[in-house]
């Protein structure tokens, strides 16, 4: 009887310890590989397609290596924790662009087994969940995902009706917020080439990222989240929205923030810009991967004060149809002639007509010290960093 026993335990395949190590660093050296190489469809292989916000994240993330590869990457594995197929670990990633000084970040990381195969599954993120609303945040933010929440609770509706979606299925949906403690975090989670500064980041069918401090409050998260849904509420306007150009996509989204939080249109900004003839050509605010660096503030801060322009002279009902022609495949003259009923160049100059002349004098200050006017809410506008979505 024990033979017996002991010749079926002997049958039985006891888990090998190392085989998941094995099996995850045997990924992650295709995943080095494939970025060295620019290979894009190597790379996602090896990443979970369970989530599909975090696979539209590294869709984005593996097309810009692909154009843009790495000098030098590796990605290392940390003490592995397993259970029930899946795996979690530091993950430490190092690389460097052709040219540039080498970058670190590290952070847990999770991966799944599926059919015998160790796939990377994204962060280990903890999570506030609230009617609507869900917060993935790395530790030590509980307070400021609470504020998330409320924050966002607070200008969801108001950006949802200003886009005219209050009656879509956007309302229903619950919204996915990730909330990042360090500011080489949220880059590394766009893309190994990004570099600039930013606050929040949002895609089309990807979660809102935001940069969040220890002590971010909920007036100061307002600003910022409006300006992120209101990428949300443009990807809802059509299958092409995210082509329209950069200066539109982020005038609208300071618009959105605007209209949320009170907030201030950047009017002395671009009538001194105008004064002194740095009104930037809007060609050159157009494209994200081709804009200097010169004009990134302008794409905001311009596409603010057009957008708002556009918005003020023929109502915000026709500024939203002129973004849903854009967005349904139109060219921004197309849609101007469709919908306002005069080319581009002509809204230009009319728009650039409403500004001081180039040359004139500043005008007389106001007697008393003049500080930036606070929101209603308490907050003062601030324009954002020179950094896209």
């Amino acid at each position: 009887m024990l033979h017996l026993l002991l010749s079926v335990l002997s049958c039985v395949a006891v888990p090998d310890p190392d085989a998941a190590r094995l099996g995850i660093e045997s990924q992650l050296r295709v995943m080095e590989q494939a970025m060295l190489k620019g290979d894009a469809a190597a790379y996602l292989s090896a990443v979970s397609e369970a989530d599909s916000e975090f696979l539209h994240e590294q869709r984005y993330f593996a097309n810009d290596f692909a154009k843009k590869p790495p000098a030098e990457v590796t990605v290392s594995l940390g003490e592995l924790k397993e259970s029930d197929g899946a795996a979690t670990s530091k993950l430490t990633w190092t690389w460097s662009m052709p040219g540039a000084k080498a970058r670190e970040v590290a952070f847990e990381a999770r991966f799944i087994e599926v059919d015998g195969k160790w796939l990377y599954a994204g962060e280990v993120w903890e999570r506030h969940e609230a009617p609507g609303v869900m917060v993935l945040f790395d530790p030590g933010l509980e307070e400021v995902a609470r504020n998330t929440v409320e924050a966002f609770t607070a200008v969801r509706a108001k950006v949802e009706e200003s886009f005219g979606l209050e009656k879509s299925a956007l309302p229903g949906r619950t919204q996915k917020i990730k909330l990042y403690g360090s500011m080489k975090h949220l880059q590394h989670s766009i893309c190994l080439s990004y570099t600039d500064g930013l606050g929040g980041w949002n895609e089309p069918k990807e979660s809102v990222k935001i940069l969040a401090g220890r002590s971010s409050r909920v007036n100061q998260l307002k600003g910022l989240l409006s300006h992120e849904y209101g990428h949300v509420a443009t990807f809802e306007l059509g299958p092409k929205s995210n082509v329209m150009p950069w200066w539109v996509l982020e005038g609208v989204a300071e618009l959105s923030s605007e209209v949320a939080v009170h907030g201030r249109r950047p009017r002395a900004t671009v009538e001194r810009w105008a004064r002194a003839g740095r009104i930037a050509p809007w060609d050159s605010l157009a494209d994200f991967e081709r804009c200097e660096d010169r004009w990134k503030g302008h794409v905001y801060t311009q596409g603010h004060h057009m957008i708002g322009y556009i918005a003020d002279t023929f109502g915000r009902p026709r500024l939203n149809a002129w973004m849903t022609e854009m967005s349904q495949g139109a060219t921004i003259d197309g849609a101007s002639e469709k919908v306002l009923e005069r080319p581009f160049a002509r809204l230009a100059a009319e728009w650039r007509a409403a500004l001081p002349e180039e040359g004139a004098e500043e005008p007389a200050p106001e007697e008393g010290p003049k500080k930036e006017e606070p929101s209603k809410d308490g907050t003062a506008k601030q324009e954002p960093a020179a950094a896209p979505k």
